[in-house]
């Protein structure tokens, strides 16, 4: 997972599903260029959804378009690139066997309707039924400005003055990259009598200041993003100061001595052991695989009893959030582990159809050209009730991480590897101001979770992408409260 805050309220979370009226569809030009309308190309497709309905238990359709801008400054140059737009529909068939797709970019109406009969007539069909249509509804989160609707000389000038004032801040930095992107994805699916659209736009920022005392080079980095409007790309004077006093700082940083410490991890560190314990290990894909150790730990005790985890693609804001999945289901919490025991793995439809499990909104594509995977969205350890300084000042000797760079876990073997920025020593309850970079947690999961002595009182989610074995990216945000653990260091 590489990561990109975002602060919530405890979960159980509200889903952020507001209705309004349709935007223009990234798919629209498309048929424009014939003469048709989206509107009419989905009633055509519902007449063929009926149509197959009775042939088979399951049959669906998702449209799908995204497009968006990336922007990069480090002071002596700046680049821009627009992100080719994206359109396409897949059609899913179960047949009570398996599940068969058809992915297309040719939204052609009648066309695309004979070549969905074609590909459809020799399938096993052992019947369905008919589904009475819902109404259509539509989903798009609350913003103040949609990022479509900004121009690109705004954004570039937005980038640029942020990479201006950061640079500025200390003799000793030596550059100041800024990234920023947005990307709007829009989706309908028609099934089940269903007509879901949603307008899911993402904007993340990331300032990188990196500083040199002579002989070495060390660096900070801030960000902000959000499943939101263009306001949340803002980072404000006080985050990039405290960047780069960070950057500075870590010149004089030591390497730790390698062994067992109690340690307090930051809301980004916190997350990043939530998204490669019970995150990847717990979807349920790898079930059948034999490839999730995970699955043989259903209702048992896998944490400390005061561990509670999350995965809930429908919190407001939240850059891993949206409204439904690939498979129609509207996005709800899922709880992973209640009382320190793993009670629900998390799913998509066709995981659920074939493995021992719940089904859950977790099916989720990189793009109309992929398939459907059970994939986290908004991964994170519950609240606590511990006051983060009371936190640390119960400590003797220890070690205080921040800033999380990556995770890698094994499903299989449970084991797990985070590496943090950095992590600053406490002792007697008080932070020496000693900095040790970088810093990683490794170590055997359930010995890790187990080991959970207090939990903040805060919860703090961080944007980031996430693959599935290096391929498959998809937005989502990992997080938590502080968490006090002991945990092997090096």
């Amino acid at each position: 997972m590489s990561r990109g805050g975002h602060r919530s309220s405890s979960p159980p979370f509200p889903c952020y599903t507001y209705p309004r009226e349709r935007r223009a569809h990234p798919m629209d030009g498309a048929m424009e260029q014939r003469g048709e309308s989206m509107a009419d190309l989905f009633e055509q497709t519902s007449e063929l959804l009926a149509e197959l309905e009775p042939r088979f238990p399951y049959v669906a359709a998702e449209f799908s378009g995204a497009g968006g801008v990336q922007i990069s400054d480090n002071g002596r140059e700046q680049d821009a690139s627009e992100e080719p737009p994206s359109r396409g529909v897949v059609f899913t068939v179960y047949d009570g066997e398996a599940f068969h797709e058809l992915a297309t970019s040719d939204l052609g109406g009648d066309q695309t309707v004979r070549e969905v009969r074609a590909w459809a007539a020799p399938l096993r069909a052992p019947g369905g039924r008919r589904y009475d249509a819902s109404p259509t509804r539509f989903f798009a989160p609350e913003v103040q400005r949609d990022p479509g609707d900004v121009s690109l000389k705004e954004k570039l000038a937005l980038v640029r003055d942020m990479q201006q004032r950061a640079q500025q801040l200390d003799s000793r930095i030596v550059q100041v990259q800024v990234r920023y992107r947005d990307r709007t994805q829009e989706s309908v699916y028609l099934g089940q009598g269903k007509h879901l659209e949603q307008h899911v736009p993402h904007v993340i920022m990331q300032v990188l200041i990196l500083t040199s005392d002579g002989n070495q080079v060390r660096y900070g980095v801030t960000q902000s993003g959000a499943t939101g409007g263009f306001e949340h790309a803002a980072i404000g004077d006080e985050a990039l100061l405290h960047t780069a006093e960070i950057a500075v700082r870590l010149l004089g940083a030591k390497a730790i001595e390698p062994g067992d410490y109690d340690t307090i991890t930051d809301p980004s560190v916190s997350g990043t052991i939530a998204h490669e314990s019970f995150g990847h290990g717990v979807e349920m894909d790898l079930f059948p695989k034999g490839r999730a150790r995970a699955a043989h730990y259903f209702n048992e005790r896998v944490a400390a009893p005061v561990v509670q985890m999350y995965d809930d693609p429908s919190v407001p804001g939240a850059y891993g959030s949206y409204f439904f999945d690939a498979d129609g289901e509207l996005a709800a919490p899922v709880q992973i582990i209640r009382d320190g025991v793993f009670v629900s793995p998390i799913s998509d439809l066709s995981s659920a159809t074939f493995a021992s499990g719940p089904h859950t909104p977790n099916g989720r594509r990189q793009d109309f050209t992929r398939k459907t995977y059970a994939r986290m969205s908004n991964t994170f350890f519950g609240k606590g009730d511990s006051d983060p300084a009371a936190m640390i000042a119960s400590v003797d000797h220890g070690i205080y991480l921040h800033q999380a760079e990556s995770g890698v876990e094994d499903p299989m073997g449970w084991g797990i590897q985070v590496t943090a920025s950095y992590g600053e020593e406490i002792e007697h309850g008080r932070l020496t101001g000693r900095l040790f970079a970088p810093v990683a947690i490794t170590g055997y999961v359930p010995e890790l979770l187990r080991s959970v002595r207090m939990i903040g009182n805060d919860l703090v989610l961080e944007p980031g992408t996430c693959g599935k074995g290096f391929k498959e990216m998809v937005p989502v945000s990992v997080g938590g409260p502080h968490l006090l653990v002991r945990a092997h260091l090096g």
